[in-house]
């Protein structure tokens, strides 16, 4: 796996987040993406890169808010791989982490069709529109200037990603999705697990956040909702 990490910037600002100081300037430019591929494929007999295949990993921030710059590298990629005679040129895919809002927009579409048979595209949903919307909230003008905003000013994100799903689930049917949990949002485990199984996505995976938000008995919670699971 090789990861280009392509932008600090994001349209959410998830309550879990771990990428500290988003921002709209920190960008990957396309020598920096150039110079990483030529630095590994002229290495293809090092024992650090002799692998069989390799995951071209795309990741943010949200990646797909850079996507003219990934397709220009994707490009640039299976030429080199192509001109190098390389053995990753037949065994490689690309993968991305996405938060799905603008996952049908026709530059991502074209995309897609363009590199179908090497995509690995996983849409991050949380469970219920409940759970979803209480950490993956849109970005506000007053957050970027680090004012806590009210509450009941916080929009949640669950209606622009939900009505993707289906299209992103007629392309990858196998897809998965990345459920995190935080100790406010451990009630309502069962229930995003099953909702996100009616909803067609059959592969859940659930991550609990690394940092100290946990409260005292929270893991008896979180086992309760397993075993209800």
């Amino acid at each position: 796996n090789i990861t280009f990490i392509v932008t600090k910037d994001c349209q959410l600002a998830c309550k879990y987040c771990y990428l500290v100081g988003k921002n709209e300037k920190e960008r990957m430019p396309f020598e920096v993406a150039k110079a990483a591929i030529d630095y590994v494929l002229e290495r293809e007999n090092d024992p650090n890169f002799a692998y069989e295949s390799v995951v071209w990993d795309f990741i943010g921030g949200e990646p797909f808010l850079e996507i003219e710059l990934i397709d220009k590298v994707c490009d640039y990629l299976k030429a080199e791989m192509f001109r190098r005679n390389h053995h990753w040129f037949n065994s490689y895919r690309f993968s991305f982490s996405t938060n799905g809002i603008n996952y049908h927009t026709e530059k991502v579409q074209n995309f897609i069709n363009k590199n179908r048979e090497h995509l690995s595209i996983g849409i991050t949903i949380d469970g219920t529109k409940r759970k979803h919307d209480l950490n993956r909230i849109w970005k506000t003008v007053e957050m970027e200037q680090g004012i806590t905003p009210n509450p009941e000013d916080e929009r949640g994100s669950y209606d622009d990603v939900v009505r993707n799903i289906p299209l992103w689930l007629k392309q990858f049917p196998n897809a998965a999705t990345k459920v995190t949990i935080s100790s406010a949002d451990i009630p309502y485990i069962k229930e995003s697990v099953l909702h996100l199984y009616s909803l067609g996505i059959h592969e859940v995976n659930i991550n609990c956040v690394f940092e100290n938000v946990w409260n005292d008995g929270d893991d008896f919670r979180f086992e309760e909702q397993l075993m209800q699971l």
